[in-house]
């Protein structure tokens, strides 16, 4: 029920006053006009004195008047300001004395009536009075404010308890008993002792400053809380009854019966103790965890928990019955929480709590059944207590705190520090262990959670850890969380775990898998990588041998018996009473001994081997498990066989040999890998020699097939080289021999040889015997399989390995002995022997006379050169010479064969005989033509015998001068043409390929400056045979070979076309030697492209532009190849199939390499072109990181687009092209691409380039800078470019070396600034693409300013160039508030606002925005203005005037210590405009600043918001009260202390006027309401101290009585909500917010109302929702307080 409130604005009993008490009147107003002009601490005593002295100067005459005090608001006012912690104890004294002097006139009656005036100004006193002052204080509470009746104590409770608690914290104290005397005086009078407690229960709870004299009341006054003893054994039994009734029932007779077993449990208390709990036990709890916050004193954290200790026992029924389930879970876990400080003195009383002792008796709610039969109370050790009362809370508590970083930390924390007390340890941490590490697993990105996690695992003793590991994986199949274990803790450090544990585990996991068949293909795959990683941690003393095993294995039974075995194991170190057991106990418990263990880990591997094998499923993985495995186990000593083993082994033996022959090479899974491994490292070496060898022919064999497919080689090579590990070579040279001579298919065997040859070691024993098979074909010409290796021999001379090849030729001639005697011996091998030499004739008679030559210059590398001293072996030609002369010097040699096999090969080797013969030219073009578009073997091979006809053809006629007069025929001309174009569209083996690109590259020889008629169909041609060839590697692999000659044959012809284009003379470059030597080509070229009507000057141009095409065409193949291959070789799942493309990549960029070379400009251009995002890599390759080969071209190509008669020069290297030819001719792509892209391109170029790297292009950079500064009109349209281009080399200029060099800098400098007053001057586009482009570059410029002006922030360049831009791009835009809130303007203001604190223009255009009205208003659309507009509010002068401005505009015209009410009417509407919007810019300026930004403007900013909220003038309330909660959010709360008194007056004084003008329906601003209610709403969410535990009363119902209201009160909002407005519901009622997780204002996102009437509920539910807000204890989300009100700003 509500109070009558004296009247504020209303005065009733003017009209009845005779003329004493008017002067009385007058004498009390004049006092208080005293108090307008303080300016000291003397004045306050002199206007207390001569408001003492008006208060005496009248008193009633008649017994039926009363004593009052006029203007009650006003007198209390100026006692509540006297009584401020910042004056002197004599001034407070004498308040106190005008105070009592009041309360013994008015009297007790009157004072509980007007409790709400005088009472508040008094209960901040206690906090800060000085000792001579508490004596009065405490006087005066005894007289007259706790002997109030007790409906007003009822109301007064919470703020009279804050107000008393800080004179009862030191306990030293004299003022001790007094104070303590008064609350119980207070208790006593209230007559309401629940009330009572509950209030100081909410009050420790809500005000941390009280919380100690809360705790000394409570260690004096606190009943004990535990059970009666006499009542549990009267009680007992009749409580079973009860509880077993709530099982069964309706929800209603639940509740009912929930009820009264609630009215039961308060009978086992004391009855004093019974109020400490009703009607709400919540806030007992509440206050003890507020307690044991982390920022209390470590003394008021003691004093709670040995009240826990003592009177509030673990087993209490006000635990256990009474408080809510989650109110028990969080005591109990903010009590753990409290042992992370690591106090001992905290911890030991916690521990004591949860444990109890030996003396704590059950309550009756929770005796078991079993102790119902026994006499007397029962009693409970200290771990069964623990379990029985705080087990299972203290558990659900921890898991519901593994959610988020935060609290997954403190959980393990907490789970640490129970490691130290083993009776809570060995409860709590094997159930939380699991849970523990999966959350961990969760947030294992997170290196702090990481850390803390090992530090648990660590702590964890190793039984629980793999024991809890053990039921996790068996009941969940969880195999993550044992991977991740081993990934991230410290495992090996351990000797138990690694001696004890790992093995058992290895052996479940795989006798899981024998049992579980079931798995699915996920967790088999993480069960092998966890027996890898387990196998890996596990030493080799951890085994025996197998042979020690004293048990048989039974592949259907052993595997389930074993898991049962592990299970039991596990299941019984795990049991609590096992922890304290030693290691010698634990190891007697062991499922298995070593060498068992051992022995069945053995067996179930060969088991799950086997079976992989047969169902071809994880082979790989499953071997590689197995290899490991015998790595680790010891080795058995020879002589004592391993018979165990030898069962397996044959079997293992065989179902390999069954296995290899059903491979499919095609598989992914490469199965071949894991078999490979078995025999290689463990099965090749164990069963006898015959057997070995046979399986491994088999797997060589089973591996051929792997070898003939490109994709699967390196698995190919992976294995032999696995294999020459641990086997010995001659055996697998054998088996390989064998699968050499089985294959048919010739190619297929060549492909191997490419694969072996370049992937083998140089010297490799693998090699011989197939190189012998191979080389055995060049012995018959006529063989379809000649030319195949032929070529292949070439090959190996191009590619740089002929010296391994002739070194192994020549290493098997000088085996022999006889080459070192004088005569041969009857048992020497001539037939070997020739044989050898014959090889090398084959060799060197390959029809290519370069395998010869090159066989006379390569250097010999032979191992004995003491055997040859007088005789030149320098080279293998030479070395062979020797060897022949030794040979034939022999004396007794007869065999006429081998002789002749040595004549021969010195013949050759010293003659190099030649071939002179002619052949058909036109039948072998005709039979080309027509094999090559046929498919097949023989196809193929015909059409290179018929092009290397043509080809000798065409060489013999140019070495030898011959005319082949053969093709007089005009009719055969345009055939060769057709053939070289036309004849590309089927080729694609490298033989054919390769023969094509011989004859085109001779073919070149003859067509002299004609070669520019046939250019482009040949380029057309080639290109789209590279691009059909290119898109089959990219599906099937294998042809690289063909590419790379086409690559080849482009790079040749594009090098002989240029040569004729740039020749001094025309026909006298490279085309031939003379007119005699302009044969069939020549002509065959003339005559199909010869135009009588061509002009010299048309036919140069147009050769240019063909070879500039072709150019085009090459550039955009080769860089479509290289972008594949880069990105290829970036990733590394790409890289592994397609394991040539860096082959690709090389040959491309030595194709680029060329062209650059050739022609820079055009090929940049052409990349320009290209849209690729690694076009700047592939640049920098072509110009190997050396931009001065690049930059030139680029910037010269940029000057070209814009002024075509530009005679400036720029350095290029002469080294590499013509400069005086680069800038007469236009480049090709001079209308197709435009300035703008370049420039763009170059800016990307420039930005990617290293500082150091500007030293090489600024010479160049500064004669391009120049010339687009001089000639700034024709460059117009680049201009953003220009200065983005400029700020990127003055960035990196001035982080170089070079850069430190001042003239450098100043020559930019000095450019720019001529510069940019001549293109700075366009208005902004309308375009918004090249908006946003402008104001791009703007920011960039901005950002740069310092680099590009040589000046630091402030310098006149730099204010300068600032100031350009903010004329021409901002100024403008700044005048239409639409432009103030585009994107493109403010992120350039922002850059500009961190620069232009000395910026002329930029400061007066900040002023007059933030100055504007209008444009004020902007500011709350865009978040970026805030950042803005706190730039410029900390510029130097600002941050000293701006605040002091404002404040002085918007303050009253008269100011003092303590300012007056002055009435404002004098004020014109403008001036008062402005003063509200300038209140308004003062709150925008605190909420976007940090927090105590503005505190030395603190005291003026409070002053002049007192000022208008004191007053009647309404105009200026609304935005001070906005100003009012911007202080709340941005200043630290100690700064309030002298104030809070002051604000609770202006929200008293301003909803109280509220409140009668609703009684006298007086007109009301909605709005000036709706801000005055949010201000309170925010103030109580706060929940400031200072205004909360003495204040709020005033406003709200701050007990627990907001629920019930069963007590008096005169609570401002709550009266307000009793009025007959607000006791309808309407649906325009506004909708309060509320969160769940943290707390806000009721009303945020409310920013204006209709009437005031829709706040209704906020009038309603205010003081509960309050209540209900400390109830939660949720944390306030200042972020969205701010936001809201900026809103309100705006």
């Amino acid at each position: 029920m509500s109070l009558q409130l004296k009247p504020l604005t209303i005065d009733t009993t003017d009209k009845h006053l005779d003329s004493k008490q008017k002067k009385f009147r007058t004498n009390v107003s004049r006092a208080l006009e005293r108090f307008d002009t303080v300016t000291e601490w003397a004045d306050y005593i002199a206007s207390l004195g001569a408001l003492l002295k008006a208060l005496q100067s009248w008193s009633p005459q008649f017994q039926n008047v009363k004593y009052y005090i006029p203007t009650p608001y006003q007198v209390s006012r100026r006692l509540t300001s006297s009584l401020s912690p910042n004056l002197p104890a004599g001034v407070h004294q004498k308040t106190l004395e005008v105070y009592t002097y009041i309360f013994e006139n008015i009297g007790i009656e009157m004072l509980a009536a007007e409790s709400n005036i005088w009472i508040p100004g008094i209960l901040p006193l206690m906090t800060f009075a000085s000792m001579s002052v508490k004596s009065f204080l405490i006087d005066l509470y005894d007289n007259y404010l706790v002997q109030l009746p007790a409906p007003t104590l009822k109301m007064l409770i919470k703020p009279m308890l804050a107000s008393l608690l800080p004179g009862i914290d030191d306990e030293s104290s004299e003022f001790l008993p007094p104070t303590m005397k008064l609350i119980e005086t207070l208790k006593e009078n209230m007559a309401d002792d629940s009330l009572f407690w509950q209030t100081c229960f909410l009050a420790i709870a809500t005000n941390k400053e009280r919380r100690l004299g809360g705790l000394v009341w409570l260690m004096k006054k606190f009943p004990s809380l535990n059970a009666v003893p006499h009542l549990i054994k009267n009680k007992k039994n009749e409580s079973d009854k009860e509880l077993d009734k709530v099982q069964d029932g309706s929800n209603i007779e639940r509740a009912i019966e929930k009820k009264k077993i609630r009215e039961q449990t308060l009978q086992y208390l004391l009855p004093v103790a019974k109020n400490l709990v009703t009607p709400e036990p919540g806030l007992l709890v509440r206050a003890f965890i507020r307690c044991l916050d982390s920022d209390n004193d470590i003394l008021i954290k003691r004093n709670i928990l040995d009240l826990l200790l003592q009177r509030l026992h673990l087993n209490s029924p006000v635990i256990t019955n009474l408080i809510a389930k989650e109110d028990r879970k969080l005591l109990i876990f903010i009590c753990c929480k409290t042992t992370l400080s690591k106090d001992m003195s905290l911890n030991r009383r916690i521990w004591n709590w949860l444990l109890g002792s030996t003396s704590i008796s059950q309550t009756p709610g929770n005796v078991s059944k079993n102790n119902e039969s026994e006499v007397g109370t029962p009693k409970l050790k200290s771990e069964d207590y623990f379990k029985s009362y705080g087990m299972e809370p203290l558990l659900e508590s921890l898991r519901d705190h593994i959610d988020n970083k935060e609290d997954i930390i403190t959980t393990f924390r907490i789970c640490i520090t129970f490691l130290d007390n083993w009776e809570i340890g060995s409860l709590i941490v094997p159930e939380m262990f699991i849970q523990l590490l999966s959350a961990a697993n969760k947030f294992s990105a997170d290196e702090e959670v990481l850390r803390t996690a090992t530090s648990f695992f660590d702590a964890v003793e190793t039984n629980i850890i793999w024991g809890k590991i053990f039921q996790h994986i068996k009941l969940q199949k969880d195999f993550t969380l044992l991977k991740f274990v081993l990934n991230n803790f410290n495992i090996v450090t351990d000797e138990e775990i690694i001696i004890r544990h790992l093995p058992l585990m290895i052996l479940f996991l795989l006798s899981s898998i024998n049992v579980n068949t079931s798995l699915t293909e996920t967790e088999r795959e993480y069960i092998f990588d966890i027996l890898k990683l387990l196998l890996q941690f596990t030493p080799e003393r951890a085994f025996l041998p197998v042979t020690h095993a004293n048990i048989e294995y039974h592949e259907s039974a052993t595997p389930k018996e074993t898991v049962l075995r592990i299970e039991k194991f596990y299941n019984t170190v795990l049991e609590p009473d096992s922890a304290n057991d030693d290691d010698a106990m634990i190891d007697k418990m062991l499922p298995f001994s070593t060498e068992d263990l051992t022995y069945l880990i053995v067996c179930n591997l060969y088991t799950l081997l086997l079976s992989s094998l047969k169902s071809n499923e994880n082979i790989n993985e499953v071997s590689a498990v197995f290899v490991l495995l015998f790595d680790t186990i010891p080795e058995q000593n020879d002589e004592v066989p391993d018979l165990k083993l030898n069962s397996p082994n044959e079997e293992l033996c065989k179902t390999i040999s069954e296995v290899i022959t059903s491979l499919n090479p095609i598989d992914d899974k490469n199965p071949i890998l894991g078999i490979v491994d078995i025999y290689s490292k463990y099965l090749g070496a164990v069963i006898n020699i015959i057997e070995s060898n046979k399986l491994l022919k088999q797997i060589i064999h089973a591996l051929w097939s792997y070898m003939v497919i490109p994709f699967k080689q390196q698995i190919a090579i992976k294995c032999l080289k696995s294999f020459e590990r641990t086997i010995p070579k001659k055996y697998i040279a054998s088996a390989l021999a064998s699968a050499f001579v089985e294959e048919d298919n010739f190619t297929k065997k060549l492909g191997v040889m490419e694969m072996l040859w370049d992937q083998l070691d140089a010297h490799s024993e693998l090699l011989d015997k197939p190189l012998e098979l191979l080389l055995d074909e060049l012995f018959d010409k006529q063989s379809p399989n000649y030319l195949s290796v032929s070529k292949w021999v070439i090959s190996l001379l191009n590619i740089g390995t002929s010296n391994q090849l002739f070194h192994m030729l020549t290493n098997e001639i000088l085996r022999f002995q006889f080459i070192n005697k004088e005569s041969l011996d009857p048992y020497d091998d001539l037939e070997m022997f020739t044989y050898r030499i014959q090889i090398i004739i084959a060799v060197l008679n390959i029809e290519d006379h370069s395998v010869l030559e090159n066989f006379g210059n390569e250097m010999t590398s032979i191992d004995s050169a003491e055997d040859w001293k007088d005789e030149d072996i320098s080279t293998y030609k030479n070395l062979m010479v020797a060897t022949s002369l030794r040979f034939l010097k022999l004396k007794n040699n007869t065999d006429t064969k081998s002789i002749r096999s040595v004549l021969i090969l010195l013949d050759l080797l010293l003659d190099g005989t030649e071939n002179n013969f002619k052949e058909i030219v036109v039948m072998s073009l005709q039979m080309s033509s027509r094999y090559t578009t046929e498919d097949g073997k023989d196809s193929e091979l015909i059409a290179v015998s018929l092009l290397d006809i043509v080809s000798k053809v065409l060489r013999l006629s140019h070495d030898n001068g011959i005319k082949l007069d053969i093709f007089d025929d005009n009719s055969t001309h345009l055939k060769y043409i057709d053939f070289l174009v036309t004849s590309l569209s089927s080729m694609n083996t490298p033989l054919i390929v390769s023969s094509y690109v011989k004859i085109l590259t001779e073919s070149m020889t003859y067509f002299g400056e004609s070669i520019f008629h046939v250019l482009l169909p040949l380029t057309a041609s080639i290109v789209q045979c590279l691009e059909r060839l290119f898109l089959l590697e990219k599906e099937e692999g294998g042809y690289y070979k063909p590419i790379s000659l086409l690559f080849e044959g482009l790079e040749n012809l594009l090098e002989v076309a240029h040569s004729h284009l740039y020749s001094d003379e025309r026909g006298s470059g490279p085309a031939g030697n003379g007119s005699q030597r302009n044969d069939f080509l020549q002509s065959v070229v003339s005559n199909v492209f010869y135009s009588e009507n061509s002009e010299d000057s048309v036919k140069s141009q147009g050769e240019r532009d063909v070879v500039l095409q072709s150019f085009k065409q090459i550039t955009n193949c080769c860089t479509e190849v290289w972008f594949w291959a880069h990105n290829v070789s970036t990733n590394k799942g790409l890289t592994k199939k397609y394991h040539s493309a860096y082959k690709f990549k090389f040959r491309t960029k030595k194709l680029l390499e060329k062209m650059f070379f050739l022609e820079p400009l055009e090929t940049l251009e052409n990349l320009v072109m290209l849209d690729e995002h690694d076009v700047i890599t592939l640049v920098h390759v072509l110009d190997g990181n050396k931009p001065s080969l690049t930059m030139p071209y680029l910037l010269f190509s940029t000057i070209l687009r814009y002024d075509r008669h530009s005679v400036i020069k720029f350095s290029f290297a002469t080294s590499r092209s013509n400069s005086s030819r680069i800038t007469k001719i236009e480049p090709s792509l001079i209308s197709k691409l435009d300035g703008v892209t370049i420039m763009e391109f170059l800016i990307k170029y420039t930005d990617s380039l290293e500082n150091s790297a500007i030293e090489e292009i600024h010479n160049d950079f500064i004669i391009f800078f120049k010339e687009v500064s001089t000639n700034y009109t024709l460059f117009k349209p680049i201009y953003l470019e220009v200065i983005n281009f400029v700020c990127v080399i003055a960035t990196k200029l001035s982080l170089s070396q070079i850069g430190e060099q001042k003239r450098y800098r100043k020559e930019l400098s000095d450019l720019f600034m001529r510069y940019m007053p001549n293109v700075l001057v366009d208005k902004v586009p309308s375009d918004k693409k090249k908006t946003k482009k402008l104001y791009s570059t703007m920011s960039k410029l901005v950002a740069s300013s310092e680099s590009v002006v040589n000046e630091s922030t402030g310098g006149d360049k730099f204010n300068s160039v600032v100031s350009t831009v903010v004329t021409q791009y901002l100024s403008p835009q700044f005048k239409s508030k639409e432009s103030l809130c585009e994107d493109n303007v403010l992120l350039l203001s922002e850059d500009v606002s961190k620069v232009g604190s000395k910026v002329k223009n930029w400061k007066m255009l900040m002023d007059e925005i933030f100055n504007d009205n209008d444009k004020f208003q902007v500011f709350g659309k865009d978040a970026k203005w805030n950042k803005i507009i706190y730039e410029w509010s900390i510029y130097p002068e600002n941050k000293s005037k701006l605040l002091t401005e404002l404040l002085h505009v918007s303050s009253s015209k008269k100011t003092g210590m303590a300012p007056s009410l002055i009435p404002f009417n004098s004020w014109s509407n403008s001036e008062a405009n402005t003063r509200c919007q300038n209140l308004m810019r003062i709150s925008y300026l605190l909420l976007i600043s940090p927090r105590d930004t503005y505190l030395l403007d603190f005291q003026s900013i409070f002053s002049c918001i007192h000022q208008y909220l004191v007053s009647d003038d309404n105009q200026f309330k609304s935005n001070s009260w906005v100003l009012m909660r911007a202080l709340f959010l941005t200043f630290t709360t100690s700064h309030f202390n002298e104030y809070w008194s002051k604000v609770a007056y202006c929200l008293q004084v301003n909803l109280q006027r509220f409140y009668e003008y609703l009684q006298i329906q007086k007109d009301i601003d909605p709005n000036e309401v709706l801000q005055i209610c949010k201000t309170l709403d925010l103030l109580l969410c706060l929940g400031y101290e200072g205004f909360c535990s003495t204040n709020e009363w005033l406003f709200i119902i701050d007990t627990i009585n907001c629920i019930h209201r069963n007590a008096p009160f005169v609570a401002l909002v709550d009266e307000i909500a009793e009025f007959k407005d607000f006791e309808n519901t309407r649906t325009e009622d506004l909708e309060l917010t509320t969160r769940d997780d943290v707390r806000v204002p009721l009303l945020l996102g409310v920013h204006s109302i209709k009437h005031h009437t829709q706040l209704r509920n906020f009038f309603h539910h205010l003081s509960y929702e309050h209540y209900e807000s400390i109830y939660s204890m949720k944390e306030i989300d200042i972020a969205l307080c701010k936001e809201d009100t900026l809103k309100d700003i705006f």
